[in-house]
């Protein structure tokens, strides 16, 4: 009877485990992918932050930053010149006959470079630019900015690009499944299933690096577009 207990008990047991690997198995290849999506939309994000911010910067001195830091610079401090139209046009006349009179004219005037910047793209705001230089989750790692350009004959096509490889998109990945705020259910939970997923190369296979640019055309796509 005991001898049968105990088969009983080990049987459960042998289910469990069982059971435990089967989830597993379909459970972490999703949470990789979830995570992936996640970090890529917070990266992409940020790049799309960036290229706003180049377009205005190569407007401003006809090249792109070269760094991130100059260009994380000029965006908080920097300002840009702008024509502005001062004064004001009774309605009775036209813009054309204001300007004969004397009641407006044309000014050139400096305005933040973040206002600009906001002005032109209406898909950013001045959140996107909070923490824009840093690759998300990484404790403060930087985007790296490589920068050439096409030789013309008249005149030279500014080029930049910026490569995010998959270990930087997923750099972090376990604070990510397990904040150190969680509690111990959701750690027991995740260290069940999700232990060491980030490094499942299996996995990271599956998915490819990011990067924004080029340096052998004049294109400021990205990879994810």
């Amino acid at each position: 009877m005991k001898i049968r207990r105990l088969f009983s008990a080990l049987l459960a047991i042998l289910v469990v485990v069982m059971a435990v690997f089967a989830a597993r198995s379909i459970m972490r290849p999703e949470k990789f992918k979830t995570v992936y999506e996640f970090r890529k939309t917070a990266n992409v994000n940020n790049l799309l932050a960036i290229r706003s911010a180049q377009a205005v910067y190569k407007n401003v001195y006809k090249k792109y930053a070269n760094d991130i830091d100059s260009l994380s610079d000029f965006v908080h401090n920097g300002t840009v010149e702008v024509e502005k139209t001062i004064g004001t046009i009774p309605d009775s006349i036209s813009q054309e006959k204001a300007f004969e009179l004397g009641l407006i004219h044309k000014e050139t005037v400096k305005v933040p470079a973040m206002e600009k910047i906001l002005e032109l793209d209406k898909n950013v705001t001045r959140e996107s630019f909070k923490n824009f230089e840093y690759i998300p989750y990484s404790d403060k790692k930087k985007y790296e900015i490589q920068t050439d350009a096409i030789h013309n004959k008249n005149y030279d096509v500014p080029l930049y690009r910026i490569d995010v490889p998959i270990e930087d998109v997923l750099i972090n990945m376990d604070k990510t499944i397990t904040p150190d705020n969680a509690g111990v259910f959701k750690r027991l939970w995740n260290k069940i299933f999700f232990n060491n997923l980030a490094e499942e190369d299996q996995y990271k296979a599956l998915y490819e690096d990011l990067y924004m640019g080029s340096l052998t055309e004049a294109s400021t796509a990205g990879s994810w577009e």
